[in-house]
């Protein structure tokens, strides 16, 4: 297992039923506050989180969580390109990562 994932995952299963959110630098998961005003549905990184992780390096991979098990959104793959970076996303019910590359 990559060694932010298992950081991820318990962020994960703590946050649900809402989508957790996170950012990997150098390898280092940095969870974040989701302050979407839908956060079972959505992610939304606070931006304050955001510049704490970026200040640590170059991001990485955006991360996030979905509780409820459904797939990658066409919203998570537009943000997913508009970002240019990997996207990892974990599935809650299944125990399984999906990506999604820009």
């Amino acid at each position: 297992m990559i060694s932010f994932k298992l950081a991820a995952k318990q962020h994960a299963l703590q946050e649900a039923p809402k989508e957790a959110c996170g950012i990997v630098v150098n390898d280092i998961y940095y969870p974040c506050s989701n302050i979407s005003d839908t956060p079972e549905d959505n992610f939304a990184i606070h931006p304050k989180d955001f510049l704490r992780a970026r200040s640590k390096g170059k991001l990485q991979y955006i991360v996030h969580s979905h509780p409820k098990g459904e797939p990658a959104s066409q919203p998570d793959i537009n943000a997913c390109k508009a970002t240019k970076i990997k996207w990892y996303i974990y599935i809650n019910t299944t125990d399984k990562w999906l990506t999604i590359s820009p």
